[in-house]
């Protein structure tokens, strides 16, 4: 026989588990708009039933429902979604990164105005040309000079603004780093936690949640992969060395800017993708031995078209034919006077010899404080100007610069337009791959997050069980109460 109060437990189950599921629905509601949240929903199972064996039943038991009960708190989570996800952020974090530092790059090659080093170059070439005209006008003479440090001190400019975005990356590198760091920890301690409730046959839905938010953060900052561990924990393998073991971070990230890589507790690991790895291949990253990047790039362009500029003059400038306006007064006095072969460019470092680089590359002192030793004539004769104009033409011409050959303007306006090509081919990589990111979100969402008509929905279909519930209760109550006050 079964118990008489049978009833009043099916129904106090019922009432339960459906204040149960409104409480969840309740839940959803209350995070609709909390960044991260899965959606969660009450799984109601009908409960063991009961068996009644009798001789009229046969061999087989009639078995009676006890009721309902929530089997579990169901996160509404797609595994490929969020694996889909994590793979095109580290796409859109790497070409947002690398967009980012590109177009600073950019603007330190300001030639749409006079400012730009191509400007410099055309008003130090019509500087020699008027130089060749009136080589015996000191006036004229102070221009060219002037218009040769203007050159000159525009490569430094170019180089030094170079270096500090070179600078300004190597600090966001290390903020990055630190940022890694600072997620694998937190993701570790939630492993842990998650690890607890789980042995403890409980489900921690809002701590998953907060873990996954993570790993998004994580997989847009570096290429990560994750693999499942004991008791809902997840293990995180970053440029494919493992990072996080269960409860612990195994192999701390850091930057090596000295050598330019990126390492795993101090060892060189090879990202594939992420904000850290647009930025390396703009700042410079060590391959096969050697430096590549963007920046090391253009300092090794911008070098080779300084020390072309310089050794084309100073190989003229310096020749045995030039001659200098001093030179011509002072054979006044000293018919055996020699001209002095003078360098028009030298080196910062020591101003005897050339120049090796953009950063060292200076008008020689001498010509900017004594104009008159400017050797604009190639002949003995105190109004030619031919030797200005052969430094003229050389500005002009076609030269070797860094193995290529091409006149100066030309050379340097490859060198930004292929800083632009590549800011455009960034640009629109990153567009695309944050419309990718966000239409897996969008997918993501449509499976995971919360509909507010949904919730409101099921609330009624809760609310309703629950009333019904309770009705059934009171039925049940009051035949109880019957069966029991009629026996007095």
């Amino acid at each position: 026989m079964y118990s008489t109060f049978h009833g009043l437990e099916v129904g106090k189950r019922a009432i339960l588990s459906q204040q149960t599921a409104l409480t969840v629905t309740g839940h959803n509601i209350a995070n609709a708009n909390t960044k991260g949240y899965t959606r969660q929903e009450a799984v109601l199972n009908a409960t063991t039933p009961l068996s009644s064996p009798g001789i009229q039943n046969g061999t087989l038991p009639i078995q009676l429902g006890t009721g309902v009960e929530v089997s579990e708190f169901r996160r509404i989570r797609e595994g490929f979604l969020d694996k889909q996800y994590q793979s095109v952020q580290q796409q859109a974090g790497y070409w947002d990164a690398k967009s980012g530092s590109l177009s600073a790059l950019e603007s330190i090659f300001d030639d749409l105005s006079d400012g730009g080093l191509d400007g410099s170059i055309q008003r130090f070439w019509q500087s020699l040309q008027e130089l060749a005209k009136r080589p015996d006008d000191l006036s004229v003479r102070v221009v060219a000079a002037a218009s040769g440090k203007e050159v000159a001190d525009r490569l430094n400019q170019i180089h030094s603004d170079i270096g500090m975005v070179e600078t300004s990356i190597a600090d966001q590198l290390n903020v990055k780093a630190n940022e890694i760091n600072s997620t694998a920890n937190e993701i570790a301690s939630l492993n842990l936690k998650i690890a607890q409730v789980v042995a403890g046959g409980n489900q921690p839905n809002d701590l998953l949640d907060r873990r996954d938010m993570l790993l998004d953060r994580l997989s847009r900052l570096v290429d990560i992969e994750t693999t499942p561990g004991q008791n809902g924990q997840v293990d995180v393998y970053v440029g494919g060395s493992q990072m996080i073991k269960g409860g612990s971070v195994d192999k701390p990230f850091g930057i090596d800017i000295l050598n330019k890589t990126a390492t795993m507790a101090g060892f060189p690991v090879t990202l594939k993708g992420g904000e850290v790895q647009g930025l390396l291949e703009t700042h410079g990253y060590t391959t096969g031995g050697t430096t590549a990047g963007t920046i090391p790039a253009l300092k090794t362009k911008l070098d080779d078209l300084a020390k072309a500029i310089a050794d084309s003059i100073n190989g003229i400038h310096s020749s045995d034919d030039a001659r200098s306006l001093e030179y011509f007064d002072k054979k006044k006095n000293d018919p055996t006077v020699q001209p002095d072969k003078l360098l028009f460019f030298v080196d910062k470092n020591d101003p005897t010899k050339p120049p090796t680089n953009a950063d060292s590359i200076m008008l020689n002192p001498l010509l900017k404080d004594f104009p008159a030793k400017l050797a604009a004539a190639a002949i003995e004769n105190v109004g030619d100007g031919s030797n200005a104009s052969k430094m003229s033409e050389v500005l002009q011409g076609k030269l070797s610069i860094g193995g290529t050959i091409a006149s100066v303007g030309d050379f340097y306006k490859t060198i930004i337009g292929e800083l632009g090509t590549d800011i455009e081919a960034a640009n629109n990589w990153s567009n695309n791959a944050n419309a990718m990111a966000q239409q897996v979100e969008n997918q993501r969402q449509s499976v995971s997050g919360v509909s507010i008509d949904e919730e409101l929905t099921n609330m009624v279909r809760y609310q309703q069980a629950y009333n019904a519930a309770a009705r059934y209760v009171s039925a049940v109550n009051e035949m109880l109460n019957v069966l029991i006050n009629g026996m007095k």
